[in-house]
């Protein structure tokens, strides 16, 4: 990309209140650095396996992708909540939606202020998913499964979020925002495996507890994910 529109773009966007002063001031002083061969020398930065060629272009794609993920899941659970008849589940899962949800508008009001746009959208993956949990045909202990066998260990679904977290150096606006986003997340995840080994245990001592109208996990943990 040609150095002067990459300028241009710059100012545009930091005038227009898009960009933040701080990364305006880090994608300045990334062009100030150098063009031609003595740019391409510079190191990028990197994170999880790919480089960038600045921290913001890494944070950019990096909260654009989990953006996408939240919405997808605010979605899921919203929609799993409306058909939901399992006493103590439903407010569990109305407060994860409205939770990933939350995150999802903190994570696009970053990309903003940082000049980026967002572009993820929802993977087939994850849109089979979201069909999976508004379904009112499939047991409310078979979307559980399905989730648990999705995020097998809450600790590693997590860990990327703060492993990323933790290689930025310049934005600590978005370090700190991904840590909370992860703790979240994890409490999220924690309280559906609970749920779903209560669930399980009902459905063995009595095969007629995954019936939506008779399942109560009201022996587990607290309804609710914590928080």
């Amino acid at each position: 990309m040609n150095r002067d529109f990459e300028i241009r773009q710059l100012l545009r966007a930091y005038r227009s209140g898009l960009m933040s002063e701080a990364a305006f001031e880090e994608e300045m002083t990334r062009l100030e650095q150098g063009n031609g061969e003595q740019a391409q020398a510079q190191p990028g930065f990197e994170a999880l396996g790919r480089v960038y060629r600045s921290e913001r272009e890494a944070v950019i794609n990096f909260l654009d992708e989990l953006h996408a993920t939240q919405m997808e899941a605010a979605i899921g659970f919203a929609k799993w909540a409306a058909v939901c008849r399992t006493t103590g589940l439903r407010t569990g899962l109305l407060m994860i939606a409205e939770r990933d949800a939350y995150h999802a508008r903190v994570l696009e009001r970053r990309v903003r202020e940082l000049g980026g746009e967002l572009h993820g959208s929802p993977t087939e993956k994850g849109s089979r998913l979201v069909e999976l949990l508004a379904n009112r045909e499939i047991s409310e202990l078979d979307k559980l499964l399905a989730l648990i066998s999705f995020i097998r260990d809450p600790q590693e679904a997590v860990a990327p979020i703060l492993q990323f977290a933790s290689l930025l150096r310049s934005d600590l606006e978005t370090r700190q925002a991904l840590r909370l986003l992860a703790e979240d997340e994890l409490s999220s995840s924690t309280w559906l495996h609970e749920i779903c080994a209560v669930l399980s245990a009902q459905a063995s001592d009595n095969p007629q507890a995954t019936r939506p109208s008779q399942s109560n996990p009201e022996r587990g943990p607290e309804p609710g994910p914590r928080g």
